[in-house]
């Protein structure tokens, strides 16, 4: 693997598409489209693992930034993100650091969810949509 030249920052989507919200101006619901047979759009263990060996052998900085979006990330499950962690512990150089960041929605975010974020030092994006007549308005659920 080669380090890159200079700081870089990858979007990992590991649930693809996949939302609990139906916001009509979004512009990566329609994304899932692409894949009418896929059944499953969860990144693999395998993958996810290869994922983050290649991302810490690129980084070229000390500190390893992560960010981690979707779709919902937070559809994959507390313990989906228990094993990100424990896959990035397993790979971190000693002497590196590596930081987490999370965009979500906010709406599955709960005492296990926020307790976890806090405790792993994520960095933590909530989306919406300004004052509560607009946020209400735009950020729907699918039923």
């Amino acid at each position: 693997m080669v380090t890159a030249s200079r700081e870089f920052q990858v979007m990992v989507k590991p649930i693809g598409a996949v939302c609990n919200l139906d916001c009509g101006y979004c512009y990566y619901l329609g994304k899932k489209d692409l894949y009418p047979k896929a059944k499953l759009f969860r990144m693999a263990d395998d993958l996810l693992e290869s994922y983050i060996v290649q991302h810490i052998e690129a980084c070229p900085k000390k500190a390893i930034l992560f960010s981690w979006h979707g779709g919902e990330p937070t559809l994959l499950g507390l313990d989906y993100f228990r094993r990100i962690v424990e896959l990035q512990r397993k790979h971190r150089p000693a002497e590196r650091e590596i930081l987490n960041g999370i965009q979500t929605n906010g709406t599955l975010l709960d005492e296990a969810w926020c307790r976890f974020l806090a405790a792993e030092g994520f960095y933590v994006g909530i989306s919406m949509d300004g004052p509560k007549e607009l946020h209400d308005r735009y950020r729907i659920t699918k039923g």
